[in-house]
């Protein structure tokens, strides 16, 4: 089927992609995707774009807004270069304590997402990330934005600890070779955490404190490198949280992005735009008809809930 013909321009589908190639989509699928929008048509657009969007303005072609979480490096190494190409544009979110000193060597192999977070955990290894030069490089020549992806990005404890096994997910990688039992862990800014010396959890003021000061943190120090305004953000793997959304707002970071799915037309707040994660298994078909029918709200909606 011939999915660009059936492009809308009522619905914005926001693409999220993390590392790529390694775990993450494939180089040439990547490649295949920017070019199958550029033949198409479709317009990228940055956060203004998006923000007046939402507001109302009419679109005047096929649109998508294209975001990376985490900050890679290949997004300096390879997606840079492809993006700039064909003339798309593109937003990163940045978690700051992954950004890798100027002074250090940059990976310069296909990432394993998981491993990279791993090797910083147990030994600060930031060799997967972008550096603030290179931050700075991508924002300079206009073809990516800026958002925050929170200042640390981790899971923590929510409870007593009560696990007999050991999870083998990279959070959990601090508690091995303890003795069990082993505490829950879950993202650090959609939970209440555990409060192990008063055997408590935090209370919801204590949360909001928490999630705002880490956020204020990573958007004071993102503003100040980069000089340039932060005003976006994307839940760290895409969890929300009542009382973290007061202290998203409370950072003034007003232009929130989670993994939902759905339809951005104008009647999405900006506060909770849903986004379609690209995975590694899907092929161009699949991209491509999932960009026609996250163009326009109606399919969006239903596609959605129906989640194929």
């Amino acid at each position: 089927m011939n999915w660009g013909k059936l492009l809308g321009k009522t619905s914005v589908p926001v693409l999220c992609y993390h590392n790529l190639g390694g775990n993450g989509v494939p180089r040439e699928s990547f490649v295949s995707q920017m070019r199958w929008l550029k033949d198409n048509g479709v317009c990228t657009l940055n956060q203004s774009e998006l923000r007046r969007f939402l507001e109302g303005e009419t679109l005047t072609s096929p649109s998508v807004m294209i975001t990376f979480d985490d900050g890679f490096r290949d997004l300096y190494t390879f997606a840079r270069p492809i993006l700039k190409d064909l003339g798309l544009t593109a937003t990163v979110f940045i978690i700051n304590d992954r950004m890798r000193p100027n002074s250090e060597i940059g990976f310069d192999r296909e990432i394993l997402a998981h491993q990279a977070h791993l090797d910083f955990l147990l030994t600060q290894n930031r060799s997967a990330w972008l550096s603030l030069q290179e931050l700075k490089e991508l924002l300079e020549e206009g073809v990516f934005e800026l958002g925050s992806h929170s200042f640390s990005h981790r899971m923590k404890p929510t409870c007593a600890p009560e696990l007999v096994e050991l999870p083998t997910h990279w959070a959990y990688a601090l508690q091995s070779g303890q003795d069990g039992p082993y505490s829950e862990l879950k993202p650090e800014l959609a939970h209440p955490l555990w409060l192990a010396n008063e055997q408590r959890q935090e209370t919801t003021q204590e949360m909001i404190s928490r999630v705002q000061n880490n956020l204020e943190e990573s958007r004071r120090e993102l503003e100040a490198q980069c000089e340039r305004p932060v005003t976006a953000f994307a839940w760290p793997w895409g969890e929300t949280h009542p009382a973290a959304e007061q202290a998203v707002e409370k950072a003034g970071l007003d232009l929130r992005f989670t993994l939902k799915r759905g339809a951005v037309d104008h009647k999405t707040p900006p506060g909770s735009i849903p986004r379609l994660e690209v995975r590694r298994h899907k092929g161009l078909g699949w991209f491509a008809s999932r960009v026609a029918l996250y163009s326009r709200p109606w399919t969006a909606t239903l596609y959605s809930g129906a989640r194929i």
